[in-house]
């Protein structure tokens, strides 16, 4: 236990992401049956399957986040399966921000935005990560509440900015 970070939470994306793969070509095919009976072709299974392994593809992947007196480490499998610190002697400036993905990243995943590279999942918030040397990393945060707690109690170099409007 000695080695566990005070602030780690793992998140993945929107769980309506995954029921939307699934049911909208359920209710399309269920359409077609009832307005054309006549014209149906048998189910492409083959169709549903593939989906339904992109959706179960999409459900599993989580950005992890941990936070301790080293620094942030972030991973996001399968797309960064190693994990990455970013020691606090390199960073610049960790803001806490309130967003929207959709509005500032396009959407959820690895993202590119005005705010930088973004890892987004379902999270509302964003540590804004300003490092010496490269672009600005975001990463979602879930639990804001305990990471304020937590920042605050090892005095780690985290601005609150959720209250603030950004436009």
């Amino acid at each position: 236990m000695e080695n566990q970070s005070p602030f780690s939470e793992k998140s993945g994306f929107p769980a309506w992401i995954f029921w939307s793969m699934l049911s909208i070509p359920t209710i399309l095919y269920l359409h077609e049956i009832i307005t054309n009976p006549e014209d149906v072709e048998p189910f492409d299974w083959i169709g549903f399957i593939i989906l339904a392994i992109v959706g179960l593809f999409i459900y599993s992947i989580k950005l992890k986040v941990s936070i301790d007196q080293k620094g942030i480490t972030y991973q996001y499998p399968p797309f960064r399966n190693k994990p990455t610190t970013l020691p606090w002697e390199d960073i610049q400036t960790v803001e806490l921000l309130k967003i929207n993905p959709l509005r500032e990243f396009g959407g959820w995943g690895l993202r590119y935005g005005k705010l930088g590279a973004a890892y987004t999942t379902r999270g509302r918030y964003i540590l804004h990560i300003k490092t010496q040397k490269k672009t600005p990393i975001n990463l979602t945060v879930v639990d804001r509440e305990s990471l304020i707690k937590i920042s605050t109690q090892n005095q780690w170099p985290v601005t609150d900015k959720t209250a603030e409007i950004r436009s």
